[in-house]
């Protein structure tokens, strides 16, 4: 792995399996933390063997610089607090409620995280004008809305007279 894929996710999966293994020896009946553990292990190595010319470390890479832009502000910085609250959910639920065949799945549902996380940051940052807002207080749009609106009522009526 490299240590950029390290850094992002690679020390959480293996924290978690760590912390899963502690829970089995805590709850020594229930075998679900040591499946859990070496599903979690499992996944880390396959993480691990991800180099930097596979499209999914590029994409990952991408997306981090997007989120840690300072042009982002306070969203990115908040942004990265969802993500990790994401993820350390999702691990928490390998090998109880839902997990990952891959490395690679695991990944991609990563970079889709980041990619989600980024759009609403991006939202939160620049927000997107309330169209009906600027219809109702230009009034040459709203101008331009009727004469639309009439066009179209009589377009329409013209049509139904010749069906």
């Amino acid at each position: 792995m490299t240590e950029f894929l390290n850094m992002e996710i690679g020390y959480q999966v293996g924290s978690t399996a760590e912390w899963r293994r502690r829970k089995a020896e805590e709850f020594p009946d229930d075998r679900r933390n040591l499946v859990a553990a070496e599903e979690l292990e499992r996944l880390a190595a396959e993480i691990d063997r991800i180099g930097e010319s596979e499209p999914i470390h590029q994409q990952i890479s991408k997306l981090h610089d997007s989120l840690t832009s300072d042009a982002l502000g306070d969203h990115g910085t908040d942004s990265w607090i969802r993500i990790s609250e994401d993820v350390s959910e999702a691990l928490r639920d390998v090998g109880f409620r839902s997990g990952f065949e891959t490395g690679l799945e695991l990944l991609e549902w990563y970079r889709d995280l980041q990619q989600e996380k980024l759009d609403e940051a991006l939202d939160e940052a620049v927000p997107v004008p309330d169209l009906d807002e600027q219809v109702e207080k230009n009034p040459a749009v709203k101008a331009a809305k009727q004469a639309y609106d009439e066009a179209r009522a009589k377009a329409y009526a013209e049509a139904r007279k010749r069906l």
